[in-house]
């Protein structure tokens, strides 16, 4: 999970980097960085990030494999939500299509996945033995990426509308 937030974190410097110098807009980025700085000393203050404390849980390599399946079916659930929004618009007024729409929910990723696995963490979900139940788990996984992009999304149209 550190690998992922962190990663995350390093994405978006980078992006807003890549943004800053494309608008010369580098009082945003400056912001941006702050923002980024904040979040990683509020990890780190809370959780000992990027080295967790020496309280861990229990960890298996089948609950890798769950958070892994879950984290999976999350992105999906953003992609999907992406490519619903692109497809169900006439294509007379579709917009071209734009790689960094359809990746920029990834790197915000975290923010919907840690909840969701905390939430998810005592499910017993076994892989091998998936009943209708368990599978529910993947599917509100996926369901939770979905809506989070289109939250994002909605959130981008207000401040555009302000």
């Amino acid at each position: 999970m550190n690998i992922a937030v962190a990663t995350s974190l390093v994405l978006s410097l980078v992006l807003a980097v890549v943004r800053a110098f494309k608008t010369k807009n580098f009082r945003a980025l400056v912001f941006e960085i702050s923002v980024v700085l904040i979040v990683a000393l509020f990890l780190k203050y809370l959780f000992g990030f990027p080295v967790p404390s020496g309280t861990v849980a229990k960890s298996s390599s089948s609950d890798k494999a769950v958070a892994s399946a879950l984290f999976v079916c999350m992105a999906l659930g953003m992609v999907a939500q992406f490519l619903y929004s692109h497809f169900s618009t006439p294509k007379s007024a579709r917009r071209e299509f734009d790689w960094g729409l359809f990746v920029a929910p990834l790197f915000t990723s975290p923010i919907v996945f840690i909840p969701l696995l905390a939430a998810l963490q005592n499910a017993d979900i076994d892989l091998a033995n998936l009943t209708a139940p368990r599978l529910m788990v993947f599917l509100v996984a996926f369901q939770n990426g979905f809506f989070w992009k289109d939250f994002f999304d909605k959130q981008r149209r207000e401040a555009r509308g302000r």
